[in-house]
């Protein structure tokens, strides 16, 4: 008691989970320990606090109490730390387009497997409201640079952009950002061709 013997355990598992991309078994022994320890932690800082109250003299050290409650709270951040793992797991569990496989499923506590399904439910519903054009799932790839070399391909009187307006001249070249929608949809319609450098 009073060690870390408890909550390295239970550290390292978190940190094993992080790494993993399946869904580990609940360890309700090693949170049950440390959850012990935490109350006796408690009920001890209770009786000092107790008998620092009725009796005149103090003959406890108060570095005693300060060493408890840092205690108390790092196994509380232990705990806290092991359940938010848990919880965003379960969270990128329920975003993908396929299910839970059964045997990850029965790896969740009951109070995992709810939140899994009204979790599940809600991002259902919130695709279903979506437009069919914009497709949640899809990832996002930053484009390798921000900014390319266009060559106008015809003239462009005023376009505006993210940036503000601005005049392209047939022939001429262009350095623009490539995220910009504007440019991108000149792209896409040959108004605007990329040079490759």
């Amino acid at each position: 008691m009073y060690t870390n013997s408890a909550i390295r355990p239970l550290i390292d598992i978190t940190k094993r989970a992080r790494e993993t991309k399946t869904i580990l078994f609940y360890e309700r022994d090693k949170v049950q320990e440390i959850c012990e320890e935490i109350k006796v932690l408690k009920q001890a800082t209770e009786e000092i606090n107790d008998t620092e109250s009725t009796s005149e003299e103090v003959h406890t050290s108060p570095g005693k109490l300060c060493v408890y409650n840092a205690m108390k709270e790092k196994e509380l951040n232990a705990i806290q730390l092991y359940h938010f793992q848990r919880i965003r797991k379960t969270k990128e569990a329920a975003c993908k387009e396929t299910r839970l496989p059964q045997n990850e499923f029965n790896r969740l506590t009951n109070w995992e497997q709810t939140f899994y399904n009204k979790y599940e439910q809600l991002i259902d519903n919130y695709n279903s409201n979506c437009p069919k054009s914009l497709y949640l799932n899809d990832e996002l790839h930053v484009p390798k640079e921000p900014h390319v070399v266009v060559r106008v391909m015809e003239n462009l009187e005023r376009v505006m952009t993210k940036n503000g307006i601005v005049e392209f001249l047939k022939g001429s070249q262009a350095v623009v950002r490539e995220a910009d929608s504007t440019i991108a949809k000149l792209i896409n319609s040959g108004y605007l061709k990329k040079i490759n450098k």
